[in-house]
């Protein structure tokens, strides 16, 4: 039995539409987490700030960090605004 590539293993599992639907889920969440800390960073701010910011206890925004593909639009929003993100730009550009 030949041995398969990580490429080729990930291959065959795309094929799969759960497999494919949970592996582009956990993409999406990784792209929001990293626009979230670029954002953050950007503003020169530490989660503590942009908590402060937003109104909401530090360990509410580590939890809205961590699960946030379950945030709210204007949980998100909110988050921009701390940053200073113009939030038109998050709909429109």
């Amino acid at each position: 039995m030949a041995h398969k590539t990580l490429a080729e293993m990930k291959a065959k599992l795309m094929q799969g539409d759960e497999f494919r639907a949970a592996y582009e889920a956990e993409v999406r969440k990784e792209r929001l987490q990293e626009l979230l800390a670029e954002w953050r960073s950007h503003a020169g701010l530490n989660s503590a700030d942009v908590a402060a910011r937003m109104g909401i206890a530090p360990s509410t925004l580590s939890r809205m960090e961590k699960n946030i593909t379950s945030a709210s639009v204007e949980n998100l929003s909110r988050y921009a605004r701390a940053c200073g993100v113009n939030t038109a730009t998050l709909f429109f550009s």
